[in-house]
């Protein structure tokens, strides 16, 4: 029996990322760093089979699991010697990013807790000539830590599934370079919005100044937020977007998130609000 290690790069957030609405600006700020992890399978698994976070066994998708594979496949244009975590993240992680997209059916994932988990071979791996990359889909817990959940994930944003999976904030997405992901039913000041993922361009093309995001973020994420809200004549409530630092940029992370932003904490949903009060 083969025994396959493995390291694996985890996109944690969007939420490290810089920040900026309308009438605030933002900041880069280096994209999240990767937890290494080894691993030991027979073979790798297949695409649509579930998995634990750090460990390369197949599990039932109906019985709890972290991870589900979105895709397998090969690491090219990298050296011979091992490549360092950067080389390695940014050749794995733009065809994940695409594959996220495509396994859960929507391009607003990134207003989302899933997430993308990266797989590659560890340095010995690579010296016995492996090259593979395993994409795998996990949901993020508020902490950041992946939830054991059933069932699988796969089209879940094609139908109704964004509200499940829904990104909602503790601080400020507007001015805070890192805030907190927390539950939405829970205080919170402000929500991800679905149709609100905003592409900046691509990878593999440099990236755009500040200036230039907020140009193509702003009339965006501003019709995506009042149409949210119902209501464009809110003062409460305003649109804010989280632009890519450098590095996410060279990694796949070439979207912009727009959020619902209140001027204070809330309970409850700001779906459909109009001009009622914030709920509380």
């Amino acid at each position: 029996m083969n025994r396959v290690r493995l390291a694996v790069a985890v996109v944690l957030s969007t939420l490290t990322l810089s920040s900026c609405a309308i009438h605030v600006g933002g900041q880069a700020v280096p994209g999240p760093m990767p937890s290494t992890a080894s691993a030991a399978a027979p073979t790798l698994p297949k695409p649509g089979q579930c998995m634990n976070a750090y460990e390369l066994k197949v599990l039932q998708c109906t019985e709890s699991h972290e991870a589900e594979i979105m895709s397998v496949g090969e690491l090219t244009g990298l050296p011979s010697t091992y490549p360092d975590t950067q080389a390695l993240r940014k050749a794995a992680l733009p065809p994940c990013r695409q594959a996220l997209t495509d396994y859960l059916g929507s391009a607003d994932a990134d207003a989302t807790r899933l997430r993308v988990w990266a797989f590659w071979p560890n340095e010995q791996g690579w010296k016995d000539g492996q090259r593979w990359r395993l994409c795998t889909v996990v949901e993020i817990s508020p902490d950041e830590k992946p939830l054991a959940r059933k069932g699988s994930v796969k089209d879940t944003l094609k139908g109704n599934g964004f509200p499940t999976f829904q990104t909602c904030t503790q601080g400020s997405p507007s001015k805070d370079q890192e805030v907190k992901v927390v539950a939405c039913n829970t205080a919170h000041l402000a929500e991800a919005v679905p149709g609100g993922v905003v592409s900046l361009g691509k990878s593999s093309d440099p990236a755009p100044s500040k200036e230039q995001m907020n140009s193509i973020a702003k009339d965006k994420c501003t019709k995506a937020v009042h149409d949210y809200l119902g209501s464009d004549k809110r003062t409460d409530v305003f649109p804010a977007w989280r632009n890519p630092g450098s590095q996410a940029w060279s990694e796949g992370w070439t979207n912009a998130v727009c959020y619902a932003e209140a001027t204070k904490s809330f309970n409850g949903t700001l779906l459909g609000i109009r001009d009622n009060p914030l709920p509380n």
